[in-house]
C-alpha cells in the first residue's frame, strides 16, 4: 500500500497543477492498428563483464580512484598530487592505445603489447624487454623499466596499496578486450524499468511507448554514428523482484545504460544494482532520488525528489518571504517521504541560518488537525512547513481558519489534493504557498511539438501525458549525452559527457544541469500559491535553486 501511495503521487502534483491552471493537453489519434508503430523490444545479447577486481582496476585507470577508498598518490617531479589529477588513462588512452600529446609520447599499455616477447625500442633509444607483473609494478612505482632504465620523467611514480596494484594489473590484462555490454558496431541496447502489471501496468505502457517512438524517430535519421537504438524492458515490482529482474538481465548481458522508467519503491535497490554493474540509469522518476555521499557516478536524476522541493521552499520562505528570524516548525508524519521533505527543509534551514526550526511528527492514523493547531498557536509559530497528505492539508488549513489565525503555511504540490483550493478563504491570501518540480510553462513550443507529432506519427494514447513527457525527457538527455560522447562510445564517455551537461533545455522541464558532484538535474521548484477567489493555482516565483 505505501508503494502505491508513491508512485500515484509521483505524477499527480504536475497532473493537478496543470488542471488548476487549465492547462488543456493537444488532441491526438487513439492507438491503433494502423500507423505506424514503434519498433518491439528485443532481447540483449550476452557480453563478458569484467571481474570484480578488473573493475576496481579500471576505477584506477580511468579516475586515479581506489574502490575500497584508499589514498593513491602520483609523483610528478618533486611534487606529490592526488592520482586523480593525473589518472593512467588521461595520457595512455581511454582503451590504454597510447597516444603522444606535446612532444611526450604515451605508450601503448594493452597487456598483449607490453609482454611482446621480442620487447621493445623506444623513439628515444631506450630498449627493454618484455614486462611480466613485477616488472610492471616497479614501472608504474618507481619508473623502471625490465632494463633497469629510468622512465621519461614525464611519467609519474605511483604509491598505492598492493591490492590496488593488483587490481590495476588484472584491468590491463583485459583492457583491450573490453567491450561495455550492450554495445555493438551496429546498436546501441537500452534498458527500461517499468510496471507492465497491476494498476500502473498503463502508465508504464505510456511511458514505454513514448520513447520507443522518439527511438525509432533517432533510428530513422541514421541512428547515433550509425548505431540503432534498440529498447528493452525490466519489469519493475516491489524493491525484491525489481533487483532480481535487474540481476537477471545482468546475467544474460545487462544493455549499456537504463533510461527513464519508474523506479519508485526500489530506489536504493536500483542504484546500488546500477553501482555494482557500472551502468548508467539516466532519468528515472521518483520522489525519492538514492542520495549518497559521495555521489553515485551512475545514477542521473531529472527532476528533484520531495527532499529537494523542501529545501527550495525553505530558500523562497527565507528569501523572499523573509522569514529567517520567524518562529517556524517542520510539521509531518511518520511515514518515508514526509520524514524525507522533513529532513530536507530541516537541514537547509539550519544551513541558511533560520533562528528557530522545530520539528514535530504525528501518526497519520491520529492526525488531529484542531488540536496540532492551537498547539502551535499557543507556541508562537508563524510558519508551517506541513507534509502530510492532502487531505490533512486541507484539515489543517480549515482548523487554522476556525482559530482566525493565519501564518505562513508550505506545502508540497506532490502531496497536495484538489479539497485544498476549496478550504482556502480570502484571509489566507499570500500565505499558503506550494512547491512544484514542474509547470505547465516548461513544454516549450519545440517541446511540445516534438511530443505531439511522436503521439501523431505512431498513433500513442494521449493518456498519462505527464509520464509520457518524464520519458521523453530522459530520453533526449540520453541521445544528447551520446552525441556529445563521441563515435568511439563507451559507459564511461557517456558519463563524462552528462556531466558536463549545463542549463540544457530538454523543452520539456525546467533546465538541467549535471556535475562530478551533482545528479539531481533540475535540483529546485516552483513556488505556487493559490487565489481565493479563483481558487485557481497562481505562479509566486520562478524556480528556486536548491544551494
Amino acid at each position: 500500500m505505501v508503494q502505491r501511495f508513491k508512485l500515484i503521487v509521483l505524477f499527480c502534483g504536475v497532473a493537478l497543477l496543470a488542471a488548476a491552471l487549465h492547462v488543456r493537453e493537444p488532441a491526438a489519434a487513439q492507438t491503433s492498428g494502423a500507423g505506424q508503430q514503434p519498433a518491439p523490444v528485443a532481447t540483449p545479447a550476452p557480453a563478458r563483464g569484467l571481474t570484480l577486481p578488473e573493475k576496481h582496476g579500471r576505477a584506477i585507470y580511468l579516475r586515479g580512484e581506489s574502490a575500497a577508498g584508499r589514498q593513491i598518490t602520483a609523483t610528478v617531479g618533486e611534487l606529490d598530487v592526488p592520482s586523480n589529477s593525473v589518472p593512467c588513462a588521461g595520457c595512455h588512452g581511454r582503451k590504454g592505445e597510447g597516444k603522444s600529446e606535446g612532444g611526450v609520447t604515451a605508450g601503448n599499455l594493452t597487456w598483449s603489447n607490453l609482454t611482446k616477447s621480442y620487447g621493445h625500442t623506444h623513439p628515444s633509444g631506450r630498449k627493454h624487454g618484455p614486462f611480466t607483473d613485477s616488472s610492471f609494478i616497479t614501472a608504474v612505482a618507481r619508473g623502471i623499466d625490465p632494463a633497469r632504465n629510468n622512465l621519461a620523467a614525464a611519467m609519474p611514480r605511483y604509491r598505492m596499496a598492493p591490492e590496488d596494484m593488483a587490481d590495476l594489473l588484472a584491468y590491463l590484462k583485459q583492457i583491450e578486450f573490453e567491450r561495455d555490454p550492450g554495445l555493438t558496431s551496429e546498436s546501441i541496447d537500452v534498458g527500461i524499468i517499468l510496471p507492465t502489471t497491476g494498476f500502473l501496468a498503463e502508465t508504464g505502457t505510456a511511458m514505454r511507448e513514448i520513447l520507443a517512438a522518439y527511438f525509432a524517430d533517432v533510428n530513422a535519421r541514421g541512428g547515433i554514428y550509425n548505431r540503432k537504438l534498440k529498447l528493452h524492458v525490466v519489469e519493475s515490482g516491489g524493491a525484491a523482484t525489481t533487483l532480481a529482474n535487474l540481476r537477471a538481465l545482468a546475467q544474460r548481458g545487462q544493455t549499456f545504460a537504463f533510461v527513464g522508467g519508474l523506479s519508485a519503491g526500489a530506489d536504493r535497490e536500483v542504484a546500488a544494482f546500477a553501482l555494482d554493474e557500472e551502468v548508467p540509469v539516466i532519468g528515472s522518476s521518483t520522489l525519492l532520488p538514492a542520495a549518497s555521499e559521495p555521489p553515485n557516478r551512475y545514477m542521473f536524476y531529472l527532476m528533484p525528489g520531495v527532499a529537494e522541493e523542501a529545501r527550495a521552499l525553505v530558500n523562497f520562505a527565507g528569501t523572499a518571504l523573509s522569514l529567517k528570524q520567524a518562529r517556524a516548525v517542520v510539521l509531518y508524519p511518520e511515514e518515508e517521504l514526509a520524514t524525507a521533505a522533513a529532513n530536507g527543509a530541516a537541514s537547509q534551514a539550519q544551513q541558511q541560518g533560520w533562528r528557530v526550526v522545530g520539528k514535530r511528527t504525528y501518526q497519520s492514523g491520529s492526525f488531529d488537525a484542531a488540536r496540532l493547531a492551537q498547539e502551535l498557536k499557543a507556541q508562537g509559530t508563524e510558519s508551517i512547513f506541513f507534509f502530510g497528505s492532502g487531505e490533512q492539508s486541507a484539515a489543517l488549513i480549515s482548523a487554522l481558519d476556525t482559530l482566525n489565525w493565519k501564518p505562513h503555511l508550505f506545502l508540497l504540490g506532490a502531496l497536495a489534493s484538489k479539497e485544498i483550493a476549496g478550504t482556502i478563504t480570502v484571509a489566507f491570501k499570500q500565505k499558503i504557498f506550494l512547491a512544484f518540480p514542474t509547470v505547465p510553462a516548461d513544454v516549450t513550443a519545440e517541446g511540445g511539438a516534438e511530443y505531439r507529432a511522436l503521439r501523431e506519427k505512431y498513433k500513442l494514447s494521449p493518456q498519462h501525458p505527464a509520464a509520457q513527457l518524464s520519458a521523453l525527457a530522459a530520453g533526449k538527455i540520453f541521445v544528447e549525452g551520446l552525441k556529445r560522447g563521441g563515435a568511439d562510445l563507451s559507459r564511461e564517455q557517456l558519463i563524462n559527457a552528462l556531466e558536463g551537461l549545463y542549463d540544457y533545455d530538454t523543452g520539456l522541464t525546467p533546465r538541467i544541469t549535471f556535475g562530478p558532484n551533482r545528479r539531481i538535474g533540475a535540483a529546485g521548484a516552483y513556488m505556487v500559491t493559490i487565489d481565493p477567489e479563483t481558487k485557481g493555482f497562481v505562479s509566486a516565483s520562478g524556480w528556486v535553486t536548491v544551494n
